[in-house]
């Protein structure tokens, strides 16, 4: 049975069909929400869209967990993020941490897994969101729901390009000693990279399939290559101790608790995990996406857990002097080891520029997925001048315009950078608490609800659905708590933590966006 909307008795424009106000009781009839139908056991999205709304099906099983590994590579952004942990409390949290926030990770999100297969649709969370909450404020937390998305991803994207943009300084002050990179060189590199990996989704979306697939080989031999190169030229000087890798604390933080220092560190390290949702945004690209994102999300989580894992130990070991790495003067820790293990200049730049391989990868598909769910948003009227931004382009067969207009306020937030190298750090917090949020606001809803209002899904927790549902929010309190503290002490304006800042200010203006311009025009999704 195909549901439809409808707000008010009014129409939307931009769809093919009158939209009339959805009501608990559409939503509870016999049959799939969500805009999907099943056939011969498979379920695909079936919204009815006017032809300038829609997307072609281009994504395969294996693109598909290829764009999920790319985007998440856990081990890329354990080496983008080392310096956070072993600050605060050396390989011990890097390790334990990244365990700990591997595990938090999952218990956030094997719930929103299950909802993706339940509800395939590009907006992801804020569909969920929209399903499952009360009829009488399903809008409001669906748009809500909606913008925390959109920015995350929008902090995500930018938070790569910023990793990316710090490797290459470090390099270029690993070869020339007394070059000091300023704010504005790494905001041109971010800005370079942002432009061409803009182009590229542009340019190469009909390929973006086949790009996708190519990517997780690619990522997997680079992982393969950063482990064992570093490992084998390390070969006849002392490996360090199990006992110093797995249980030597050492914290330079400044917090006089090492169990502070510690569970601030896990909270760090979820970073490595963030953006799990990201082929639910594709949804209306594939076929049978009930089954094919859901495996993309858990497999790509699965692998992402144990590459992260291994590459930690593998290089911890290699490490000697654990001082020099969290102090290294080209400000990238991960760099600093591969020299220290490798004693060559040469090799350890080669390795670097092979993640930032990775990175590549990594960037171009988190810009895709910001225009696709910019897009998705702005299809359900959930964006200023959503109609304009909402259109595919009939020559590139995308949503040029809703990239074009996530690159530029990427760009514009990278700008904060050359102001305030503090402020913008807090970038990774942010998208972590924002991201996560998204997860949790519909599982919580659907913990109180009740499990029932769940539709038929391919992948069911069964039993353990309820456990996820209830433990997601109840997590996420203790994160949101932690990880707003600052990283070190005592407090100054150079290492003063802003995430709270940039959180309360972003949810103030969603809030000020619905009762200023959006409530009572956003309907929800078109389901």
């Amino acid at each position: 049975m195909e549901h439809r909307l409808q707000a008010d008795q009014k129409s939307i424009t931009g769809s093919s069909k009158t939209v009339k106000a959805v009501t608990d009781a559409d939503l509870e009839r016999p049959g799939t929400p969500g805009g999907a139908s099943f056939a011969d056991g498979k379920m695909e999205v079936t919204h009815q869209f006017n032809s300038g709304t829609e997307m072609k099906k281009q994504f395969s099983s294996i693109a598909t967990l290829g764009l999920a590994f790319s985007i998440l590579n856990s081990w890329v952004g354990a080496a983008g993020s080392l310096l956070g942990p072993i600050s605060l409390g050396g390989s011990v949290t890097a390790i334990w941490g990244c365990l700990a926030g591997a595990i938090f990770t999952t218990i956030l999100c094997m719930g929103v897994i299950e909802m993706a297969s339940a509800m395939p649709g590009a907006g992801g969370p804020y569909h969920y969101t929209f399903v499952l909450a009360w009829e009488h404020n399903r809008k409001f937390l669906s748009f809500f729901v909606g913008w925390c998305n959109m920015i995350a991803w929008w902090f995500v994207v930018s938070s790569g390009l910023l990793f990316m943009a710090t490797f290459f300084t470090g390099m270029a002050v690993l070869y020339h000693p007394n070059y000091t990179p300023t704010t504005w060189h790494i905001y041109l590199i971010f800005v370079l990279i942002l432009s061409v990996g803009t182009t590229v989704v542009i340019g190469a979306n009909h390929i973006m399939s086949r790009l996708s697939a190519i990517s997780l080989y690619c990522c997997l031999l680079v992982f393969l290559t950063c482990i064992v190169v570093p490992v084998a030229m390390h070969a006849g000087l002392p490996y360090q101790t199990p006992s110093f890798v797995f249980t030597n604390f050492s914290n330079l933080s400044g917090w006089p608790s090492d169990g502070m220092a510690f569970v601030i560190g896990c909270m760090l390290s979820c970073y490595n995990f963030i953006g799990i949702d990201a082929t639910t945004h594709l949804s209306e690209e594939m076929p049978n996406p009930a089954l094919k994102v859901p495996q993309a999300m858990a497999g790509a989580l699965a692998t992402g857990c144990f590459t992260s894992f291994g590459f930690l130990i593998a290089l911890l070991f290699c490490v000697t002097d654990m001082d020099e790495v969290i102090t290294t003067p080209t400000g990238v820790p991960i760099l600093a080891i591969f020299y220290q293990s490798t004693n060559s200049k040469a090799v350890s730049v080669t390795l670097l520029s092979l993640i930032i391989f990775c990175l590549v990868f990594s960037v171009v598909s988190g810009i895709l997925i910001c225009g696709r769910t910019t897009w998705a948003f702005a299809r359900d009227n959930g964006l200023p001048f959503s109609q304009y931004f909402s259109q595919v382009d009939e020559k590139t067969g995308m949503p040029l315009r809703a990239t074009l207009l996530s690159s530029i306020l990427c760009m514009i937030y990278g700008c904060i950078y050359v102001g305030s190298t503090v402020a913008f750090q807090s970038i990774v917090g942010s998208a972590i608490i924002m991201l996560f949020a998204t997860y949790v606001i519909p599982q919580g809803i659907l913990a109180i609800r009740g499990r029932h209002h769940l539709p038929a899904r391919p992948f069911n927790l069964g039993r353990l659905g309820l456990f996820f549902n209830i433990s997601a929010p109840i997590l996420f309190v203790i994160l949101t708590v932690f990880i707003c503290f600052p990283y070190a002490l005592p407090v100054t304006a150079q290492n003063m933590n802003y995430l709270s800042v940039i959180v309360v200010g972003c949810s103030t203006l969603i809030v000020c966006l619905w009762y200023g311009s959006k409530k009572g025009v956003y309907i929800g999704p078109y389901i």
